[in-house]
């Protein structure tokens, strides 16, 4: 913790699934969950970041991919469409959770965050999630932070960021020896924006851009995710100038 080198297996031992009780070295600790925030109990703090929804299923659909245990047994486009249909990854989670975000973006326990923000002022965002959940940090902590967290870091501790233990428990459901070998979760080509608008298939293309259109153009008027980041920042500047 604090920038120190990651001496963990995995993140799952220090950043663990809301819900699950377990040792904790953190302070104050901190849980990852893919639930509604609307429907996370009150009393904590919320960090939430969003990046474009086609660069987003397409980091869904390679993670998916990755997975040893479903590498020939799932084409392609059937995980596109349980990710777009079944799951209903952009009409559902990502557009629930932004229009409630969004909201909610000025009250004192959510900290609205964008991925191009971490990318073009990483250390900018950094300070502001060590001010946001109340921890006064030197510049020193700052900066092996902002190291530890880089791209280039995670991909060279990678196997402590790609679930191993989770894909270990869904190979033994599906009657198969645990792999000796796991896909990349934080591949060395990743982190990138656009990339989806120019990899996925066009037809799923089109239904991400409908389902943006009807579950997140409609009601917050924003033709997409860059816009709504450049308005929360304008916002943002705005409120800076005025104390």
């Amino acid at each position: 913790m604090g920038g120190s080198d990651p001496d963990f297996d995995t993140q799952g031992e220090v950043v663990s699934l809301f819900g699950k009780n377990i040792e904790h070295p953190a302070d104050p600790r901190i849980f990852i969950t893919h639930m509604s925030c609307s429907k996370l109990p009150r009393g904590g703090r919320i960090i939430t970041c969003f990046r474009d929804p086609k660069d987003m299923v397409l980091s869904a659909y390679r993670f998916f991919k990755s997975m040893i245990v479903l590498k020939g047994r799932v084409a392609p486009n059937l995980i596109y469409t349980y990710l777009l249909e079944d799951m209903g990854l952009v009409k559902n989670r990502y557009a629930e959770k932004l229009l409630y975000c969004w909201e909610h973006r000025h009250d004192p326990d959510m900290l609205l965050l964008f991925f191009d923000d971490l990318k073009e002022d990483h250390i900018g965002c950094v300070r502001r999630i060590a001010k946001f959940i109340g921890i006064d940090c030197s510049e020193e902590v700052i900066s092996r932070v902002v190291h530890t967290t880089t791209h280039a870091e995670m991909v060279r501790h990678q196997r402590k960021f790609d679930g191993h233990s989770g894909r270990e428990k869904l190979s033994l459901m599906l009657g198969d020896e645990p792999p000796s070998e796991i896909g990349e979760r934080v591949r060395k080509d990743g982190g990138k924006t656009g990339e989806g608008e120019k990899v996925i298939p066009e037809e799923f293309r089109q239904l991400i851009d409908r389902q943006w259109q009807e579950f997140v153009r409609a009601k917050l008027g924003f033709k997409d995710i860059d816009e709504v980041r450049m308005e929360w920042k304008k916002e943002r500047l705005d409120i800076a100038s005025s104390e």
